[in-house]
C-alpha cells in the first residue's frame, strides 16, 4: 500500500451535518477496500481562485490515506457521481521528491567593484 493525500472542495451551500456524513463517507471507501486513515483535516470555508458553478467560496477537506491503488480508482469513482463535491484531488506521496536547489553561481552585485565610467572617458579625450 501508497501513501495518498487526498484534497476535495464541498460545496459551501451543503449543511453541516450532511457535510459531516460526506466526509464519513469518503473515509469509509479507503477503510472497506483495505485501507488507513492517517489523518483527516477539515480545513473549513475558504475562497475559491476562480468561480466554480457559481459559488466563490469551497469547503476544504485533506485527506493523508495509506491504501492501495483500487481504492483511489473507487473514491474517485464515487466522488465524481456525488454533486456536493465540486474538485477533488489524488496525489501519491511516496512520489513526491525535494526540488534540487542549484546554487546560484551568478556573481553577486555588491561584490563587484563599480568603475567610473566618466573619469575614464575623460582620461581618454
Amino acid at each position: 500500500m501508497r501513501k495518498y493525500e487526498v484534497m476535495y472542495i464541498i460545496r459551501p451551500d451543503v449543511e453541516k451535518e450532511a457535510r459531516k456524513e460526506l466526509i464519513d463517507f469518503t473515509s469509509e471507501i479507503f477503510t472497506k477496500m483495505g485501507g488507513k486513515i492517517l489523518e483527516v483535516k477539515e480545513i473549513g470555508d475558504r475562497k475559491l481562485a476562480y468561480e466554480i458553478n457559481d459559488f466563490t467560496k469551497g469547503y476544504y477537506v485533506l485527506l493523508n490515506v495509506e491504501a492501495t491503488s483500487e481504492a483511489c480508482d473507487e473514491f474517485d469513482r464515487l466522488i465524481k457521481i456525488n454533486e456536493k463535491v465540486m474538485r477533488h484531488i489524488v496525489v501519491r506521496i511516496d512520489e513526491v521528491k525535494p526540488p534540487k536547489i542549484k546554487p546560484d553561481t551568478r556573481p553577486d552585485k555588491k561584490s563587484k567593484p563599480k568603475t567610473d565610467d566618466t573619469r575614464n572617458k575623460r582620461e581618454r579625450d
